[in-house]
């Protein structure tokens, strides 16, 4: 199962989320549910449709809760944001063909270095 910190701070940054990600958990029985790993995953696609449609508000806020996060993160969440989060997203956004210039303006200084990483 997914932090309820993680889960409720990022599909509040993401509300268009949400809905599909609680649809998703449904389909899990007993125990047995989605990880953070998996929640990343559906903020990374999210996003990516936010920067694509040029939805940059929506973007803008889950920007500024990425950046609480990290800014307040002990090292093992840090690592966990970083490593299946912002990483994966940066690698995302550029395969995807999205420039720099819709993105980076957003980003808080702990996330742009981040972000910067990405190879």
């Amino acid at each position: 199962m997914p932090s309820p910190f993680l889960e409720s701070t990022l599909l509040g940054a993401c509300p268009g989320l949400r809905e599909s990600w609680e649809s998703h958990r449904g389909t899990f029985v007993g125990n047995e549910g989605p990880d953070d790993r998996a929640l990343f995953d559906a903020v990374r696609r999210h996003v990516v449709g936010l920067l694509a449609a040029g939805r940059i508000a929506e973007f803008s806020r889950f920007a500024r809760a990425l950046e609480r996060l990290i800014g307040d993160a002990d090292p093992i969440l840090y690592d966990l944001l970083r490593e299946e989060l912002v990483v994966p997203l940066a690698r995302d956004v550029r395969e995807t063909g999205l420039e720099a210039s819709r993105v980076e303006p957003y980003l808080g200084a702990r996330t742009a270095l981040v972000w910067s990483t990405a190879g």
